[in-house]
């Protein structure tokens, strides 16, 4: 484990509205007010569409990172994430669990790659002044890249 405090700046609430996709949004928000680093501790909305890392089927190795997509359509649903200094930009990870409206409220949930808004959906976005995060492979997470910063901080 790592761990360090986390001196917070300012928090942006921002709405994404109808149309708009989910993680360039969010990037844009993170942009206009100049932040680099971020946790997402709010994010609720409906969206069109959802595509997680996941399969429609149970993996042969449940250990093992998944390396296929899954689309959820209609869906409404709540998540969480964290923004690092991407080299384009603020680079945005976010996790959702939702429902899918058409199909009993089914719950999907995992690492978000794209999706568009369906009604506006409310973010809280709380900038991390230090220390500085980034997202780097770990050997110890099978190669995918994961949050690190300095553990020395506070």
């Amino acid at each position: 484990m790592i761990a360090a405090v986390a001196e917070t700046g300012r928090t942006v609430l921002a709405v994404l509205e109808p149309g708009d996709t989910v993680l360039e949004a969010l990037g844009e928000a993170c942009l206009r007010f100049g932040i680099e680093n971020a946790a997402i501790p709010v994010f609720l909305g409906a969206f069109t569409e959802l595509e997680f890392i996941g399969a429609e089927e149970p993996p042969l190795d449940e250990d093992a990172p998944m390396q296929s997509a899954s689309l959820v359509r209609n869906c409404e649903g709540i998540g969480s994430g964290t923004v690092t200094r991407g080299p384009e930009g603020p680079q945005v990870h976010l996790h959702a669990s939702v429902g899918a409206k058409g199909d009993s409220a089914r719950a999907t949930a995992g690492h978000v790659l794209r999706g568009t808004v369906q009604y506006p959906t409310e973010v809280m976005i709380t900038e991390i002044l230090s220390p500085a995060l980034s997202r780097q492979p770990n050997d110890r997470a099978r190669g995918l890249a994961t949050l690190v910063f300095d553990c020395t901080a506070g």
